[in-house]
């Protein structure tokens, strides 16, 4: 049995050639050393190296006989390491942070003795057949005074109970073992490539020239019309077969439909540009936006490039039932980019998209509107409706000539009345597709008119136009004023604020164009602190 007046303790078997790690306790003064400690934790980067330092220097300098390390995975927490307990009840063991001892340590922060769980008023036993100890320790790891997880210890070697020096001996070795997990979290995240990478990495991977495909990308995704190969093995090698030329009635014919089904792994598309790279990020869109490791700015620039290529699609058919689906699942993809971001906001820069101005325009109100309608609280079903008909609203400019859409002078009024067509004509297009809500097909119709009565195309005043039509109006002249048209270079975001609360009074619901006026200065400050803070 290894006690406090040990002059020394050997911690060197942790699995790896790393060498010995000496922890001495200090001659006379019955404390350990502080700074072998903390060379011996922080100088180790792999968890499972980590968690098992941890749990040595536990027991052998507390003298206890078991230890268990748990880290807390949103509202739970969970057992990462023990030195005691089999590997799949490690895996399935967890408490609610604030339950149990660990839990309620876990969400208080307070470190915890107890000498006799039978008569500690804190914490009845309850004939809990986990509290076979009388005696225990639970102390917090925090980092940056924010708790992690917790460090548990039980049963004494020598019988006893654990005494205040074992607790404060516990609490030193918790400090450190909060900063050793905390940078083997960080350099794990490090070596993870983002789903961007991979993503990158399998699509021009030489060695394979065709990609997988799911049943829900040929039929109303991304792969809707390309051409499909049927992988056969031979001899140990994949062989690809022309099975289907391309082209919209793939799933016309019941046989064919049914044969796609059962073969679905065996079909293939082709790599074949750029287009096609962005179809399949397309296709693996939700898995981008649930990744983890990938920073928002990444998640953002894939789906704005995926948004164009949509754009583009709709542009050439924009009545084709499995375009408008697309967009549907893209704007899915970016309402839960944005609500997953919370209370932090989206770097406002990193929304726009270059490029021809009607396809930018077009994806810059849309995201904007989605990020708008969360920072006010609109209900899921409401922006979702309200980033759709943004995505939508200028489908009527399709057979506009676009010498007139990218004229760099004034329109003349012929002009301007072709122009103002649009908006009707994309209404009429989006009901007969009779797969957009009425709610959604009316920004069409709504996106320029004024409060005032001064827009078109019916004139609308005040309670005649839809909240959503308001706030599409707002949005649609802010990301104009703002983006470089062939006209007029693009100005500020405090310059178009200012222009449209002073220059254009009565175009706007002044409710709505304060708080968009608020939402952009927040998050202009936001974005500004992030940068400063950054350097």
């Amino acid at each position: 049995m290894l006690t406090m007046s040990d002059k020394k303790t050997d911690v060197k078997d942790t699995g790896e050639k790393t060498g010995s790690v000496w922890i001495k306790n200090v001659s006379l003064s019955n404390r350990v050393n502080e700074d072998a400690i903390g060379i011996a934790l922080t100088s180790v980067f792999q968890f499972e190296r980590v968690f098992k330092l941890i749990s040595r220097l536990v027991t052998n300098i507390v003298t206890a006989k078991y230890s268990s390390i748990m880290l807390i995975e949103g509202d739970i927490l969970r057992i990462k390491y023990s030195n005691h307990l089999p590997k799949n009840v490690e895996n399935e063991c967890g408490v609610k942070v604030g339950e149990s001892i660990s839990g309620w340590a876990a969400l208080t922060g307070v470190n915890v003795l107890v000498k006799d769980i039978e008569i500690d008023t804190r914490f009845a036993k309850k004939n809990n057949i986990r509290y076979s100890s009388k005696s225990f320790m639970t102390v917090p790891l925090l980092v940056s005074g924010k708790v992690m997880g917790v460090l548990n210890v039980n049963d004494k070697i020598n019988g006893e109970v654990f005494s205040e020096s074992d607790l404060n001996t516990l609490k030193i070795i918790a400090r450190y073992s909060a900063i050793a997990i905390r940078n083997a979290t960080l350099l794990e995240k490090a070596k993870k490539r983002s789903i961007v990478e991979q993503l990158d990495s399998d699509y021009y991977d030489k060695k394979d020239k065709y990609l997988p495909v799911t049943l829900k990308s040929l039929k109303i995704g991304p792969f809707n019309k390309s051409e499909l190969y049927l992988r056969n093995n031979a001899n140990g090698e994949h062989n690809y077969v022309l099975y289907w030329k391309g082209g919209d009635r793939l799933f016309a014919n019941d046989k064919r439909e049914e044969f796609i089904r059962k073969n679905i792994n065996k079909l293939y598309v082709p790599k074949n540009g750029r287009k096609q790279y962005l179809r399949f990020m397309e296709s693996n869109l939700e898995k981008v936006v649930g990744h983890e490791e990938t920073s928002a700015k990444e998640k953002l620039g894939i789906a704005r490039d995926i948004a164009v290529n949509i754009v583009s699609d709709l542009s050439t058919v924009p009545d084709e039932v499995c375009n408008i689906e697309r967009a549907k699942q893209w704007i899915n993809s970016i309402v839960g980019l944005v609500r997953n971001s919370g209370n932090n906001y989206i770097d406002m820069g990193s929304v726009k998209v270059d490029g021809p101005y009607l396809y930018g325009h077009s994806i810059n109100v849309t995201m904007l509107s989605l990020i708008f309608a969360h920072h006010i609280g609109l209900n899921l079903e409401k922006i979702r409706e309200l980033g759709l008909g943004m995505f939508l609203q200028n489908i009527g400019m399709k057979d506009v000539d676009p010498l007139i859409i990218n004229k760099p002078t004034k329109l003349n009024s012929d002009e301007y009345t072709i122009i103002k067509k649009h908006s009707e004509i994309g209404f009429h297009m989006l009901q007969e597709t009779g797969q957009v809500s009425p709610e959604s097909c009316m920004l069409a119709l709504l996106h320029h008119e004024n409060l005032d009565g001064s827009g078109y195309p019916h004139g609308l005043k005040e309670n005649d136009i839809s909240l959503n039509g308001r706030i599409s109006r707002v949005i649609d002249v802010y990301s104009a004023i703002t983006s470089d048209r062939p006209y007029a270079n693009a100005r500020t975001s405090d310059a178009a604020c200012v222009i449209m609360k002073e220059k254009m009074k009565g175009l706007f619901d002044t409710e709505v164009l304060g708080d968009f006026i608020d939402f952009v200065k927040s998050a202009s400050a936001a974005n500004k602190s992030t940068v400063v803070g950054a350097q």
